[in-house]
């Protein structure tokens, strides 16, 4: 093999250890990248977290699980490609050459392609290894010798799919490629068969013990079972998503925070499981009688804007963990808000934070008070990488514009239905937070199921969000309608330099060749429907 067979994997690389490495989007295999996504997708919607004390009552009995230990690590996969081997995470990050693949080409000497994905394990000294010591590792190059490589499934071989076998053929196939060696830093993670019984003992076992953080069982029906020990943490309520049924007010989520050492709030993210129907009709009340003013809007998963509250009331939360980083490795941030009691909330910037994953409301805190020593940050920075915490700045945002809105209406058995259109300019893509553009569009209907419905699309460009309202009129103004107001601002004078600035992240899930083809082409409707904001979750947006 060539000393620079790497070229083939990515166009830019550095060394690393005895390789080399490439960065987040480096894998030039567009194909393979798309492969390596799907399976991910695929594997998550097959996990089932399961709390440890009801382990014998959740798992299927009757049926031989495969148990191993849950590596607290990061999903890679062995590639083989070419009659060359490296590995590479879904995110196109590549690492070729290195010690931990000693070997490994002539282990898979008999196969001319394979995908098996796996878990790469940072080791720190005595301590268990830890998510965030991968990211240790791979950030210096004396350190490449404490990863090592843990395979758990056959994911392609030879071009066919290897899922559509049973996971015993799966792992027996492992078994024959890479072996199962304890002491080898490339090989298949240790697996035994068991009931739910067994599941009990080994983590028991393994994870009371501290010696791994939690125990995978996989079915040989598709599913995988994850017990690991949930946590709690307490969050201080700073505002909340509204839903109405009939005449009935209830709470959707809360939207939970921590206090930082300067006295700021971080928001961390929203709490919605863990409520039954008349608790959230009493929290709603609650909740209502605190709302407080603010200048900071933020969108809940109905697409509707959170009200904010005065921040008086303590919550414990169970989490099943925390996440500091998303997909891309990009490491998660959110709004940092500043307080007065006169004058009400205020966003001051983003921060670096944690988010819970899978988060349940357990019960108020009345016990607590509104501190740094009950809600304070000290309760997730072991998530974030060691990195201290950051420091808050205020700075004066510039305020959103709105640079197009059109409303139009239609008598619908005699109520009055309503669709709406506005094209907002951020004024924050400097920022890396927000898309140039947004496109905004309501459509109410109240005879309907779902009365209101929305969509939202971005844009790099005025001329790109004309195209989606253009897209928008020709899809939803027809026969019946009638504009009541229009209010068309024109193109900004600086858009000619947007395209110039640093791309929103928002803005690469819909770059500018989609808004210019949404022009061309007649919108499809079932596209448009799954481009709902409900959902897709709470998007902070400050326009008005």
């Amino acid at each position: 093999m060539s000393a620079e067979a790497w070229k083939a994997w990515a166009a830019v690389t550095e060394p690393y250890g005895t390789g080399r490495k490439a960065g987040v989007g480096a894998l030039l295999d567009q194909d393979l990248l798309s492969r390596l996504k799907r399976y991910k997708r695929q594997v998550a919607k097959r996990y089932r977290v399961v709390e440890p004390d009801i382990v014998e009552r959740a798992l299927p009995s009757g049926e031989q699980l495969f148990i191993s230990p849950k590596l607290d690590g990061e999903l890679w996969f062995l590639v083989k490609r070419e009659g060359d081997v490296a590995l590479v995470a879904y995110n196109g990050r590549v690492l070729h050459g290195i010690s931990v693949l000693s070997g490994i080409a002539k282990k898979l000497e008999g196969v001319s392609q394979i995908v098996i994905a796996g878990e790469l394990v940072g080791a720190s000294g005595s301590e268990r290894p830890r998510s965030h010591h991968v990211n240790t590792a791979l950030s210096d190059t004396k350190l490449e010798g404490a990863l090592s490589f843990h395979a758990f499934d056959l994911v392609e071989e030879d071009g066919a799919d290897a899922l559509s076998r049973n996971y015993e053929a799966r792992h027996t196939r492992l078994l024959s490629l890479l072996g199962e060696d304890a002491g080898a830093r490339c090989t298949v993670v240790h697996t035994q068969r068991g009931e739910p019984s067994v599941v009990a003992q080994r983590y028991r076992d393994w994870v009371l013990a501290d010696r791994f953080e939690g125990v995978v069982a996989r079915s040989d029906r598709g599913l995988t079972y994850k017990i690991k020990p949930t946590s709690t943490v307490d969050l201080v309520v700073l505002a909340f998503g509204e839903r109405i049924t009939g005449n009935v007010k209830q709470v959707r989520e809360l939207q939970v925070g921590l206090v930082r050492e300067d006295g700021s709030f971080q928001l961390v993210g929203s709490v919605g499981t863990g409520l039954s129907e008349d608790d959230r009709v009493k929290w709603h009340a609650k909740l209502s009688a605190i709302e407080a003013k603010s200048s900071f809007r933020l969108a809940n998963r109905e697409g509707t804007l959170c009200r904010f509250v005065r921040p008086e009331i303590v919550v414990e939360v169970r989490v099943s963990d925390f996440l500091s980083s998303d997909g891309w490795d990009v490491p998660i941030r959110r709004m940092s808000l500043g307080w007065d009691p006169s004058s009400g909330w205020r966003a001051i910037g983003e921060t670096r934070t944690a988010v819970p994953l899978h988060p349940v409301l357990l019960r108020e805190r009345t016990d607590k008070t509104v501190d740094v020593g009950s809600v304070g940050m000290t309760q997730i920075t072991a998530y974030l990488d060691d990195v201290a915490e950051e420091v808050v700045k205020a700075t004066r945002r510039a305020s959103a514009e709105v640079v197009r809105r059109a409303v139009f209406t239609k008598d619908a058995k005699g109520a009055v239905a309503v669709r709406k259109v506005v094209v907002v300019r951020t004024h924050k893509e400097r920022e890396g937070s927000h898309p140039p553009f947004v496109v905004f569009a309501t459509d109410y209907s109240p005879g309907r199921k779902e009365p209101l419905q929305t969509t939202l699309r971005t844009a790099s460009t005025f001329e790109g969000a004309d195209a989606h309202v253009v897209a928008w009129l020709v899809e939803n103004v027809k026969k019946g309608w009638n504009e009541v107001v229009e209010q068309r601002k024109g193109a900004p004078a600086a858009d000619a330099a947007v395209d110039e600035k640093p791309k929103a992240k928002s803005e690469e899930a819909a770059p500018p060749s989609e808004a210019e083809s949404a022009a061309e082409e007649k919108p499809k409707k079932k596209a448009a429907r799954k481009r709902t904001t409900k959902g897709a979750g709470a998007s902070e947006d400050e326009a008005k």
